[in-house]
């Protein structure tokens, strides 16, 4: 419920021109308590850190979560310097930079985020299941879901370059204007797509990069057999 509550803030901070710079801000706000309450949930995961061995997927997952974090802390310090209700309380008008950096650090979260839940997807959708009491049959899962899957990513790699995402994580490109003649459900349907591309690309990455090397080692031992 927490991911759900974080994954429509952020879908509704985005949509700047639509809620103004006060809902904005106020939403961050509380996206950023949101963020620290979902690392304190997670407590457990900071405290193994120097426990055990690093191999592939963990240490894939560490510089995931660690670029998150450097990101998340990136636009929450740039959206405070560059907060028109601070602006407003101290008269002190900030450059162009903290917008721009802002914007860049915006959305490489997007991306980090849609790729941390990805690497998360089984759990978080187990428990999903479990909360609507509703789960596909294996078989059917395993039949729709990859389909579905590139579906959304199809529609996802469509809407990074309508949404000049790459130009925008990279501060290329840092403005733009809500377009009133654009379907607002279509808005969100665009960004949820892309966060649906990058979470099936982590996820199916992920199932890949474990089942390899048990493949690879029934292989040797056939070999080895013959």
């Amino acid at each position: 419920m927490l991911d759900g509550v974080m994954l429509t803030l952020v879908m509704i901070d985005f949509a700047y021109g639509l809620t103004g710079s006060t809902l904005h801000e106020l939403l961050g706000l509380l996206l950023l308590g949101l963020f620290f309450l979902h690392g304190g949930w997670n407590q457990a995961w900071f405290g193994s850190l120097l426990k055990g061995r690093y191999r592939g997927v963990r240490i894939v997952m560490l510089v995931i979560n660690g670029l998150l974090l450097v990101a998340a802390v990136l636009m929450m310090v740039s959206g405070l310097v560059n907060s028109d209700l601070l602006f407003r309380a101290t008269g002190v008008e900030p450059g162009w930079l903290p917008r721009e950096l802002h914007t860049a650090s915006a959305n490489c979260f997007l991306v980090l985020m849609a790729i941390h839940l990805g690497l998360h997807w089984k759990p978080v959708m187990a428990e999903a299941g479990r909360l609507v009491g509703f789960c596909l049959p294996p078989p059917l899962r395993a039949r729709v879901l990859p389909i579905l899957a590139v579906l959304i990513s199809g529609f996802g790699v469509y809407a990074s370059l309508e949404r000049s995402l790459y130009a925008r994580m990279v501060a290329y490109y840092s403005f733009g204007d809500w377009n009133f003649d654009e379907s607002v459900a279509g808005f969100f349907v665009q960004y949820l797509a892309i966060v649906g591309l990058y979470a099936s690309v982590a996820h199916y990455a992920l199932r890949f990069g474990k089942s390899t090397p048990l493949r690879f080692t029934r292989c040797c031992a056939a070999v080895e057999g013959e």
